[in-house]
């Protein structure tokens, strides 16, 4: 009798932490819904192009997650960010190669975004391409966002170890 109480009581209370940490995923994705939706909103006057959400979950070590976004054309490209969802400190940097080349150059780097949205503009990262002794306009970017190391222990199932940093891109 005492087992089969016992047994209940757990499955009781699992059952109970999987409800709330199903409730918590789904707040977690209302909330990014909502900074899309405002990221969105600030490209005006831009048309969206699209948009690129990168989720993360903070680890042991320092990790970074690389999102590739094309130029085309002429056309000059805005793009809002929203770390209204970012958790930790994130750093974002725009680069002109991706991460395995050597020689890529950093054209802006922004500090701390948390809980922040910020505007970058096609125009000033070509501005600082050319600057840096770039010849051409630029037709790719690389956008990586640095996600620091986990200053204590990692709680894998906790909520406060995600976040997510919204893109979105707007043409003219």
């Amino acid at each position: 009798m005492k087992k089969l109480l016992v047994g209940g009581l757990l499955m009781l209370s699992a059952a109970f932490v999987i409800a709330q940490t199903a409730d918590e995923i789904a707040a977690f994705r209302e909330k990014i819904k909502s900074n899309k939706s405002e990221a969105q909103s600030s490209l005006t006057p831009f048309k969206y192009d699209g948009s690129k959400i990168t989720y993360y979950n903070v680890k042991s070590f320092e990790q970074t997650k690389e999102v590739e976004v094309y130029l085309f054309n002429n056309t000059d490209y805005k793009f809002s960010f929203s770390a209204k969802s970012a958790n930790h400190d994130v750093v974002v940097k725009i680069y002109n190669k991706d991460k395995e080349a050597e020689d890529r150059v950093l054209l802006k780097e922004i500090s701390n975004v948390k809980g922040q949205s910020f505007i970058v503009n096609s125009r000033e990262l070509n501005d600082a391409f050319k600057k840096k002794g770039g010849s051409d306009r630029l037709k790719r970017v690389y956008v990586d966002y640095v996600i620091p190391k986990a200053t204590g222990k990692v709680d894998k199932g906790s909520m406060s170890s995600r976040g997510a940093v919204v893109l979105v891109m707007g043409y003219k």
